[in-house]
Parts: structure tokens; C-alpha cells; sequence
């Protein structure tokens, strides 16, 4: 997960879910950022050297409030 923060990604929401054991986990993460995007791209690529399955569940518009730099 420090992929996303080595490459400037800001992590939402971040959960994890681990089997018995403690062998095996799993996370859902939700972040700011297109796939498309260079620091996302990376981010990604880095999650996957270190995982056996990667899935992006979805892509969201952001609203135009957020689009404008107004917060």
C-alpha cells in the first residue's frame, strides 16, 4: 500500500479483511485519481509486484464542485 503514497495518491477509504490465520489479506481501497493518471499507474503497477490479484472495481466522476479546485 505504499505505492500510494510514494507516488502522492490520497487513499478515502481503506479495508481490510483478513482470512484465519492471519495468512491471507484482503483491501478495498477507494482513491482520488484515474487510473489513466500517471501517480495512480504507478501506484497500481507497484500494488501489483506485491499481490497475487488486483481488481479496480470502478471508476467515479468526481463532481465538478471538486473538478473546479474549490473545496
Amino acid at each position: 500500500m505504499g505505492g500510494f503514497a510514494t507516488n502522492g495518491v490520497n487513499v478515502t477509504k481503506l479495508e481490510s479483511y483478513v482470512e484465519a490465520g492471519f495468512n491471507v489479506a484482503m483491501f478495498y481501497a477507494d482513491i482520488e485519481g484515474h487510473p489513466s493518471d500517471r501517480n495512480v499507474r504507478l501506484a497500481i503497477e507497484e500494488l501489483q509486484f506485491f499481490s497475487t490479484e488486483l481488481k479496480v472495481l470502478g471508476v467515479y466522476l468526481a463532481d465538478p464542485f471538486r473538478q473546479n479546485g474549490s473545496v
